[in-house]
């Protein structure tokens, strides 16, 4: 079993050369993972995109949690590179580069450009965020080569869905906040839940998702944003027709971890249907779920077999 060393702790340093644009990095190697180094460079580096990509400021974030998923983020994108590596993997396109860094832009209201501006401004080179983007899309081509024969779809069910849909006028849209932890025993697991329920009903759901959530969203209070309902996993949707505005739902076991959902707001949108264009967005979203399925399976196995050591100071 591999001992994992986590950085918790936030240097004085890191937050001075983030805040000052003056400072003076001296580079050193704070942890591994596998044959790979990690500096302190590397983490000042993942911490501001996560900042420019979350659209958030160093100010109003928990430097100790922006921190914890900058370490989770170089590390998962390591592991994921190892492995690339290894198959001698380079399946991506360029135009789902440029498409993803034009999807990040529209998800903070500003275009290319300015999104460049901004890495420019916190002193971080955009390749930085091409090659974030690029490791994704060589990983997500090597989790189809490894298991495409694996991955089926119930055109049937595909089918049943789309004739519900078809007798819709209006379709639902949801906001989502998430808290994610990751799995524990039994024993921990009911304790954490306890712990978790227990501080949204002191503190309110969106700071214990800053505090406790693993996921990104964490430095958005937990935001995940509007969603249509043909965008949810059916369990999703079925959670969130059964709950009211501001309810937070009962914890739901996903692969990822525990996931606690709260429906901050719903509307009605009038439904524009494409039946062609309905069905192979249904189509996709099931491909999506099953390859994510086997990717997180794959990762989780990588992540028993690679040493990963970081130097708490």
């Amino acid at each position: 079993m591999n001992k994992i060393k986590e950085i918790f702790v936030i240097f004085l340093f890191l937050i001075f050369c983030i805040n000052s644009s003056n400072s003076t990095i001296k580079d050193s190697i704070i942890g591994t993972v596998g044959d790979k180094p990690v500096t302190s460079s590397d983490l000042i580096n993942e911490m501001k995109m996560l900042l420019i990509t979350n659209g958030e400021n160093f100010s109003e974030v928990d430097k100790k949690k922006l921190q914890e998923l900058a370490v989770q983020s170089i590390t998962r994108r390591l592991i994921k590179k190892i492995e690339i590596e290894k198959y001698n993997s380079n399946n991506f396109n360029e135009k789902d580069v440029m498409n993803e860094i034009g999807n990040i832009a529209n998800k903070l209201n500003i275009n290319v450009d300015n999104l460049k501006n901004i890495f420019k401004s916190y002193k971080v080179n955009f390749l930085y965020l091409i090659d974030h983007i690029e490791t994704e899309l060589k990983w997500n081509g090597l989790i189809f080569n490894l298991y495409k024969n694996q991955i089926s779809v119930n055109i049937s069910e595909i089918h049943d869905q789309l004739k519900i849909i078809q007798n819709q006028n209006f379709i639902e849209e949801y906001l989502i906040y998430e808290i994610q932890i990751e799995l524990l025993n039994q024993e921990k697991l009911q304790k954490k839940i306890n712990e978790i329920k227990n501080e949204i009903q002191i503190n309110g759901f969106e700071k214990t998702a800053t505090k406790h959530s693993k996921s990104t969203s964490a430095l958005k209070e937990g935001r995940l944003g509007w969603f249509k309902e043909t965008e949810l996993s059916e369990k999703i949707k079925e959670i969130l027709r059964n709950i009211n505005v501001g309810t937070v739902a009962e914890p739901l076991m996903t692969p990822e971890g525990l996931i606690f959902l709260k429906l901050a707001d719903k509307k009605k949108v009038e439904q524009k249907f494409n039946l062609e264009e309905t069905k192979n967005i249904l189509l996709k979203a099931e491909k999506n779920k099953k390859l994510k399925m086997y990717s997180l399976s794959h990762y989780n196995k990588l992540t028993q077999l690679t040493l990963i050591n970081y130097n708490s100071q």
